[in-house]
C-alpha cells in the first residue's frame, strides 16, 4: 500500500480536471457568441408512470419550453427478450429506451437533451444549453451533463462547495454560460443519466455504441456504460457546474427501475443528498431532513478515533482550510 504523502496537497491528487490546478476552468472568450442553434428535448416516462408524467409537464409548461420537448414512452423492461443480457428487467428497459431515445434524434441534426421522468429542471436549463451550442461546446465534448453523481472525493467536494458559494452568496440574476463551470469527465467516476444533452455530430457515434452493447447484452447498467465509454475514450464528456437539474428526493426510495428495499438504505439517501445539494434551485430545509431521517437511525457506535477524523474533516472542507 502507498504511503500517504506528508505534504497536504494530498488532498488534491483528484483533480476534476486533468492539467489545471484546480481542475475548473471557464469558457473562453470565443464561447460568448450567441447564435440562432437549438436543440430537441425528449424525456422519457413508462405509461404507467401517470404521475411523474404530469409532474414533467408542469415543469415544461412552467418554464415555457413544453413545446420544445416530447414525450418517449418508455420501453418495459419485462417485456425485452434480451437472452444474454447481465442486467436485470428494469435495467434493461432503461438502457433500451435511452438507445431508443437517441436513435429517434438522429434526423433532426440538432442536439438533443434527453431526461429521465424524475428530473427536476430549473429556470436556467434553455438559456444555458442554447448558449453552449452557441459557444461550440459541443465542437469539443459528445455529452454535457446537466448534473451527476460524483465520486465522494475530499478533493472534489471542497472545490465544488467552494465555487457554489460563489453562486449562493451573488445576488440573483438569470445564468449564462459563461457563469458556469465546465467539467471534463475524462477521468471521473460518475453515474446517473438524469439530464443530458448530446450533440448534432455525436449522435450516430453514441447509437453505435449503444447497439453493440445491445448485441452482447447489455452487460452493464446504462449510466455505467456511458462513464466507461467516457473512461475508454469512446466518447467524450463534460459536467457543467453548478447543476441546472437535479432530481426528486422524494422518489429515491421509489425508484421506477425497481431498486426496491436498496433505495431506502441510509448509504443511498445520503449520497443522493450530496448529489442535490449542489442544483441551483436546492430545497435546504427539505434536503435536511432527508439527511437527518438517514443519519439518525440504526447507526453503530463510534470511538473517539472516528470524532477526531469527523471533526478533522469538518475544518478541512470550512472556509478556515488553507492549502499550504
Amino acid at each position: 500500500m502507498a504511503a500517504i504523502p506528508s505534504h497536504p496537497s494530498f488532498l488534491w491528487t483528484h483533480p476534476i480536471l486533468p492539467g489545471k490546478p484546480d481542475g475548473l476552468h471557464k469558457p473562453g472568450p470565443d464561447m460568448t457568441r450567441e447564435t440562432r442553434f437549438s436543440y430537441h428535448g425528449a424525456y422519457i416516462n413508462l405509461d404507467r408512470s401517470a404521475a411523474r408524467r404530469a409532474h414533467m409537464e408542469a415543469q415544461l409548461a412552467r418554464y415555457g419550453v413544453g413545446g420544445r420537448y416530447a414525450r418517449f414512452a418508455a420501453i418495459d423492461g419485462s417485456v425485452l427478450k434480451l437472452a444474454r443480457s447481465m442486467v436485470t428487467p428494469g435495467e434493461a428497459g432503461a438502457f433500451v429506451s435511452h438507445a431508443s431515445v437517441l436513435d429517434q434524434a438522429r434526423s433532426r441534426n440538432v442536439p438533443v437533451h434527453i431526461l429521465e421522468d424524475d428530473a427536476l429542471l430549473s429556470e436556467h436549463v434553455q438559456p444555458v444549453i442554447e448558449q453552449a451550442i452557441a459557444a461550440g461546446l459541443f465542437e469539443r465534448f459528445d455529452i454535457l451533463f446537466t448534473d451527476s453523481l460524483l465520486s465522494v472525493h475530499l478533493g472534489m467536494l471542497k472545490s465544488l462547495k467552494a465555487i457554489f458559494d460563489k453562486f449562493a452568496i451573488s445576488p440573483p440574476h438569470p445564468l449564462k454560460f459563461t457563469d458556469m463551470q465546465v467539467i471534463d469527465l475524462a477521468q471521473q467516476n460518475f453515474a446517473c443519466l438524469t439530464s443530458y444533452v448530446v450533440g448534432a455530430k455525436s449522435i450516430e457515434r453514441m447509437s453505435a455504441l449503444y447497439r453493440q452493447e445491445i448485441e452482447i447484452g447489455p452487460t452493464r447498467p446504462v449510466d455505467i456504460f456511458i462513464r466507461d465509454c467516457v473512461l475508454a475514450g469512446k466518447l467524450r464528456a463534460a459536467l457543467l457546474f453548478p447543476f441546472l437539474t437535479s432530481f426528486r428526493l422524494d422518489e429515491v426510495a421509489a425508484s421506477t427501475i425497481g431498486a426496491g428495499a436498496a433505495a431506502a438504505k441510509p448509504s443511498v439517501m445520503v449520497l443522493a443528498v450530496l448529489r442535490y445539494l449542489f442544483y441551483i434551485n436546492r430545497d435546504l430545509a427539505y434536503a435536511k431532513s432527508c439527511l437527518d431521517a438517514a443519519t439518525r437511525e440504526n447507526r453503530q457506535p463510534t470511538d473517539p478515533h472516528h470524532a477526531m477524523m469527523v471533526q478533522a474533516l469538518d475544518f478541512i472542507l470550512s472556509g478556515d482550510f488553507q492549502q499550504f
